[in-house]
């Protein structure tokens, strides 16, 4: 009998947590850096985290699962920087679902380190892990001084705290449960989708998957062209509104709706749009917002052609795709944002450039806080274009090859928005393309290790008009990795008010693995190939 009760209190003992404490957790051998600190406090009932993404507007209301809240800094010395991994562990060991997972930032902010990734991640049952690569605030952080950049800080940036990040979160894990994790895997959105695809490809031994969400691709050369309609408005000098451009927008959108078999304010097949066509009669539409009325410019169509045609060099070759149809141009990460003194007169403005774009280019490019982008002319911006591949492109770029994770069993699961406002699905595709051409070469199914997805009517990391969304990705991406079953389609889905908050409507869109596009047989969605008809040449993958 008392054998029987201290096997019990033994088994139980292995299954709880270590305490939430600074001395239940050392620092992990890293060559070239030097602890600096760790603390850790208990957290409960969280409930301070934004609900800026979808995820998050699901979390109960009350608060979020206890954890243990932990922060591990370190420098590397010599490098004048000072990095902070943020772990949130489940407090409870039968809590945790022996799950790590990594997560993301977005612009020049290299992690979510109190918002709502983080959250979503713990309440989830992961122990989830983000950095703040040394640069804890949105605040600028490209130079040293005046033409020196930070060097060691930009590294930090691109990738090596992303690997610093797996290697402390994963023994700060095994510290606390005195077990390590199951499996592994990163989540980011924009530069997070960025830093997953480096991770696969610099480290791939850090994690199992990565889940790729409209992805920073080709770094470099996306944030500079991010400029390019500001300079074709500023060349022209024509600026569209907002409303004006909304008008533009919605034409095109119920031009192109119906060809995936349902009228839903949603462009679900790009390549059966006929975007030249609709623009050419979009001229002298009417437009009306608060204080604002008119007819869509001819000038304006101008502008927005050449925006889709996307940055040209001087033999017009294209250097980096522009926006597609349906795509919202202005408003929130819009690249086509400006302000005029008269609302209805559009031809003296002041453009207002992205703001990752515009730091880029004065920081890291020309090195020099008190450059003005609108001194740029055609020729000058091309040039600068060049120059931040050429100097940046080997430390941030993205290379679609990623043999060394496809070798030791990896998997990419990527999505992108269709109506991606920010950085256009086109430059998704393009790197996906890439990949199956090179692995083609070598005898190599690029689909049995990552696969793509395109999502109609989402935008940049979200769905602004509550289109159908992919919450399902990261389970679809768990399932491949723990059970060997590829994703053949994510499930959107819209977020619905309940009487307890929020939650996942019934309804389903089908969201195909591309190239297939998903379209409304009258009965539910099919997966079909570029081209193919409903009920003429129906050709589903």
């Amino acid at each position: 009998m008392l054998h029987t009760f201290l096997a019990s209190i033994i088994a139980l003992a292995g299954l709880a947590s270590a305490a939430c404490h600074p001395s239940t957790f050392s620092f992990p051998p890293i060559l070239g850096a030097e602890h600096v600190q760790t603390r850790a406090s208990e957290v409960r009932n969280y409930t301070t985290f934004c609900r800026r993404s979808h995820e998050a507007e699901l979390l109960p209301r009350e608060g979020i699962a206890p954890f243990c809240n932990v922060t591990v800094s370190y420098t590397h010395p010599g490098h004048d920087d000072s990095i902070s991994v943020y772990i949130w562990l489940p407090l409870d060991r039968e809590s945790w679902n022996g799950v790590f997972l990594g997560v993301g930032g977005g612009g020049f902010v290299a992690g979510d380190v109190d918002g709502d990734a983080p959250s979503v991640g713990v309440h989830s049952g992961h122990v989830v892990a983000t950095t703040d690569a040394g640069h804890p605030s949105s605040e600028v952080w490209g130079l040293k001084e005046a033409g020196n950049v930070d060097w060691p800080g930009f590294v930090n940036f691109a990738h090596r705290s992303l690997h610093e990040l797996a290697v402390v979160g994963k023994h700060t894990l095994g510290e606390f449960y005195k077990e390590m994790e199951r499996k592994s895997y990163f989540a980011g959105c924009s530069t997070g989708g960025r830093q997953g695809l480096a991770l696969a490809q610099r480290y791939p031994g850090d994690f199992d998957g990565v889940l790729v969400m409209c992805p920073a691709v080709e770094f470099p050369a996306m944030v500079s062209a991010l400029y390019y309609p500001q300079m074709v408005m500023r060349e022209r000098k024509w600026w569209p509104g907002e409303c004006e451009l909304g008008s533009v927008v919605k034409a095109v959108v119920e031009g192109c709706d119906g060809a995936d078999g349902v009228l839903d304010g949603v462009v679900g097949r790009l390549g059966e749009c006929r975007f030249e066509e609709i623009l050419d009669k979009v001229v002298g539409r009417e437009f009306g917002c608060a204080g604002v009325k008119g007819k869509v410019d001819e000038r304006t169509v101008d502008v927005v052609k050449a925006v889709v045609r996307g940055l040209e060099d001087e033999e017009g070759k294209v250097m980096f795709p522009g926006y597609v149809p349906g795509t919202p141009m202005a408003g929130l990460l819009g690249l086509m944002n400006s302000i005029c003194a008269d609302e209805n007169n559009r031809e003296k403005c002041e453009g207002i450039p992205f703001l990752v774009t515009n730091d880029w280019i004065r920081y890291f490019i020309q090195k020099d806080p008190s450059f003005e982008l609108k001194t740029m002319d055609l020729r000058t911006y091309r040039d600068i274009f060049r120059q931040g591949v050429e100097e940046y492109d080997s430390i941030i770029g993205s290379s679609p090859d990623l043999r060394r994770f496809r070798e030791r069993g990896g998997k990419v699961l990527m999505w992108h928005g269709m109506a991606d406002q920010c950085i256009t699905v086109t430059a998704g595709r393009k790197l996906y393309e890439q990949a199956r051409e090179m692995d083609a070469s070598r005898g190599v199914r690029t689909e049995d290790y990552w696969r793509y997805f395109e999502v109609p009517g989402v935008n940049h990391c979200m769905s602004l008009k509550g289109n159908a969304y992919p919450f399902d990705a990261l389970e679809r991406l768990r399932r491949w990795v723990e059970e060997g079953v590829a994703p053949e389609e994510l499930e959107g889905r819209k977020i619905l008010e309940t009487e307890g908050g929020k939650g996942l409507g019934k309804d389903v869109r089908r969201i195909c693995r591309w190239p297939g596009e998903g379209v409304w047989d009258g009965k539910g969605w099919v997966c079909l190939k570029p081209g193919s008809r409903v009920g003429v040449e129906r050709d589903e993958l």
